[in-house]
């Protein structure tokens, strides 16, 4: 795990088994965390949010991980999402997904999506799958299923603030055949197994809700909501969040 670094730490389990901190004081910082990077950082809800699934039992190395958090957090202080009031810049929401496949230790997958109009984000989640996939195809399929939905609660929102989307929500991916997959769900035959609840994205696709596109690995805002970067392409993407100094 790592938060603007290089290289990544990995994160492990307790290997003390139950021996771990079992004062609150882990629980209440990552909440206070979680609260940030819901809230304002979407750079940093990756670290939290796999943090948080050893609240249970955290050892010396996940409280580690918490203050190396804070220490970047107290040197990027003055960095926030900045909304421009620009006639130029793009008012049409945009959304991205991805998934980083078998990346915990129960083998689930890694979901991220960010939503951005104009000059920054406006929504943004990092979770664990609920579900085990057997490809990477499949992961990036109900990460971009995710997305879809979250792109239906906005466009709602967006119309009842007088903001209505005229076009299709744009959703980029970086894997072609969860996208054909998603644009004609016959597309491959061992598709089939996927829940049925993944698959009312088609659906949206098909009556012109949404609109399902492929974006270079590299143009792949999202990945920092899946997966440890290198210091480098994690400034990248979230300045591309909206995320800079003040």
């Amino acid at each position: 795990m790592t938060v603007g670094r290089h290289p990544p730490y990995k994160i492990e389990a307790n290997p003390d088994g139950n021996q771990g901190d079992r004062s609150n004081s882990y629980a209440r910082l990552l909440g206070e965390l979680q609260f940030i990077s819901n809230a304002t950082r979407p750079d940093i809800a990756f670290a939290v949010n796999r943090l948080a699934a050893y609240t249970a039992n955290p050892s010396l190395q996940h409280t580690g991980m918490l203050k190396r958090i804070l220490r970047y957090l107290a040197g990027t202080k003055d960095y926030a999402i900045t909304y421009l009031a620009n006639p130029r810049v793009n008012d049409r929401l945009q959304g991205y997904a991805d998934a980083s496949f078998a990346s915990t230790e129960d083998y689930k997958s890694i979901s991220g999506y960010v939503f951005t109009l104009g000059s920054g984000a406006i929504s943004w989640r990092s979770k664990r799958q609920t579900v085990i996939t057997l490809s990477s195809t499949e992961a990036e399929y109900v990460a971009l299923s995710e997305a879809a939905c979250e792109a239906m609660w906005l466009k709602n929102l967006l119309t009842e603030m007088e903001l209505s989307q005229t076009t299709p929500i744009s959703i980029k991916g970086d894997n072609d055949r969860s996208i054909a997959m998603a644009k004609n769900p016959l597309f491959h035959k061992r598709s089939k197994h996927i829940a049925i609840k993944w698959h009312w994205m088609c659906q949206a696709a098909q009556n012109g809700l949404i609109y399902i596109e492929n974006c270079r690995d590299a143009d792949q805002t999202a990945d920092v909501l899946t997966k440890p970067l290198p210091r480098a392409k994690h400034r990248q993407h979230s300045s591309e969040m909206g995320l800079s100094p003040n």
